[in-house]
């Protein structure tokens, strides 16, 4: 077992309440309701930026998923998580960070409670390898064809974040 499959975690109740903790790990094998932040990052031609993960990822390898994805670990709020793995995954620090929305999906027999932010960047970035595949920064437009063409490519939280942020930029 790999230590981030150790990380604890806050178990929430159906309102996103904290009931106790668990194992990262334990969590998806038990059903647990837990935590996630997303973050799109926007560069300053408005283009998003989209993270390919590792093919060696056990959960949806080679998928295309939000700019930053991370568990909210026990004790962290879903903003301190956000900023935390941008500065894992990308090496970025997060200045312009704004919250856009939070919804919730099924995730292996719990709920998965996700708050998405967004942010503005122009890197540059560096990138977490054995996690990563590739980041591409594409046109919102874009990825939306993409989204209803292909959306086997992109990750299950990624296509309802898009759908949620488009509802909420209107």
């Amino acid at each position: 077992m790999t230590a981030t499959s150790q990380q604890l975690l806050d178990w929430v109740d159906e309102t996103d309440r904290v009931i106790g903790r668990v194992s990262r790990n334990e969590a998806l094998r038990v059903g647990a309701n837990f935590r996630v932040a997303h973050l799109f990052l926007f560069n300053s031609r408005s283009e998003i930026l989209l993270q390919q993960l590792a093919l060696s990822r056990p959960r949806h390898p080679g998928c295309w998923g939000s700019s930053v994805a991370a568990y909210v670990a026990s004790g962290e709020d879903y903003r301190q998580a956000i900023e935390r793995r941008a500065r894992e995954e990308l090496g970025v620090g997060l200045e312009s960070l704004e919250r856009v929305c939070k919804t919730s999906m099924p995730e292996e027999g719990g709920t998965k409670f996700i708050t998405l932010f967004s942010a503005r960047s122009d890197g540059p970035f560096k990138v977490d390898s054995g996690h990563i595949l590739k980041v591409q920064s594409l046109p919102l437009a874009d990825v939306l064809r993409m989204r209803h063409s292909e959306p086997w490519t992109f990750t299950p939280t990624l296509v309802q974040l898009l759908d949620r942020f488009c509802v909420s930029n209107g």
